[in-house]
């Protein structure tokens, strides 16, 4: 059997596709916050963050980080806050100045270095490659009890987020793109960045970072809370966004943002990117008319069997094969139905590799 060498310039095409899918199990890409659950995590693990899971696995982690400390349950000269290790954390993965933190400078949203933030992590396994910019809405709410706001209003205690990607070119940020958070829903723009920015948005790492203060005033709620004991109230546990800056254990700020997706709705999608090889397998007329087949030929000096195909054998083929440099078979396309050859046709087989 001869094997023949691909003209990757005539033919071999490559296509890049991206595919998106519901963020959620499931392939769902709208989910009430009522649906959210908090993990069961240890007590050093709620320190610093909690998951939220969707049919009982994990979608989402969110968290709080202030620049000094503030917030933490615990800090000493000698232990450095849980708030301040997440901030320094994403702030060191996220941007490329990191001299800033030197000087007690950070994210700067609304041209103002921000002095704490929320962030929410999407699960990796979730979002494939990445988040798709766009498309996702964050409805943060701060009461059970209150009607949602339409994403154009200001009433109500909900607060709409999406990016502005469908309007305004990222910029560069050391994990891929960033764009600008802002108020609206699905990528459609209620308020530009120009006039305030929530925070930024980076698709590639499937990471929110949120301005507390700009969280806080659009879902004020109260700075204390409580969530068990005579004082606890299901209706209100973490009402709104304000930080609890006491160094205390009451201080669980990233409760207060669990709280406000499970008290929402979250809509969001995956995006996966495809390769797609078409490769053109090509017998000319005179290529390809016999067979390896042992019923093919007869005796020990391989005469074809049948007279009849002496000078015009009939052949059919019924798979391609697909060799790499050294000759070993890498993949096999079936034909669903096989494809006569003989020295008065030619054959064209296209067999699709998709990644």
């Amino acid at each position: 059997m001869a094997l023949k060498s691909f003209n990757v310039n005539e033919d071999v095409v490559t296509t890049e596709i991206t595919v998106t899918d519901g963020f959620f199990d499931g392939g769902k890409g709208i989910v009430a916050g009522t649906s959210l659950t908090t993990s069961s995590l240890s007590t050093d693990q709620k320190k610093y963050y909690y998951n939220l899971q969707f049919n009982s696995k994990d979608h989402l982690s969110v968290t709080y980080g202030h620049i000094a400390g503030s917030g933490s349950m615990e800090q000493s000269t000698n232990v450095e806050g849980e708030t301040q290790a997440i901030y320094k954390q994403f702030y060191n993965i996220l941007e490329t100045d990191r001299t800033k933190l030197k000087t007690s400078q950070g994210f700067s949203m609304n041209e103002v270095t921000q002095s704490d933030v929320y962030v929410c992590v999407a699960e990796r396994l979730q979002m494939k490659d990445r988040v798709n910019p766009g498309t996702w809405t964050f409805r943060l709410s701060g009461s059970n009890a209150e009607e949602p706001a339409a994403p154009n209003t200001s009433t109500g205690l909900s607060l709409y987020l999406t990016d502005d990607s469908k309007t305004t070119d990222a910029t560069a940020a050391p994990f891929g793109e960033r764009y600008n958070i802002v108020s609206g829903a699905a990528g459609t723009v209620h308020t530009a960045a120009s006039t305030k920015t929530y925070g930024h948005f980076y698709p590639d790492a499937g990471i929110w970072v949120m301005s507390a203060n700009e969280l806080s005033s659009s879902v004020p709620g109260q700075v204390g809370f409580e969530k068990s004991g005579s004082g606890y109230s299901a209706a209100l546990p973490g009402q709104g966004l304000s930080p609890d800056l006491r160094v205390t254990a009451d201080a669980d700020n990233a409760f207060k943002l669990a709280t406000a997706f499970q008290k929402g709705q979250v809509t969001l999608r995956s995006e996966e990117y495809q390769y797609i090889y078409d490769y053109f397998t090509r017998a000319k007329a005179n290529e390809y008319n016999y067979s390896n087949n042992i019923t093919f030929w007869s005796g020990s000096d391989y005469r074809i069997r049948h007279d009849d195909m002496q000078d015009n054998p009939q052949v059919y083929i019924s798979e391609v094969g697909l060799y790499d440099d050294n000759g070993d078979l890498m993949a096999i396309g079936r034909l669903s139905s096989a494809l006569e050859k003989n020295f008065s046709s030619e054959a064209v087989v296209k067999v699709r590799l998709t990644y």
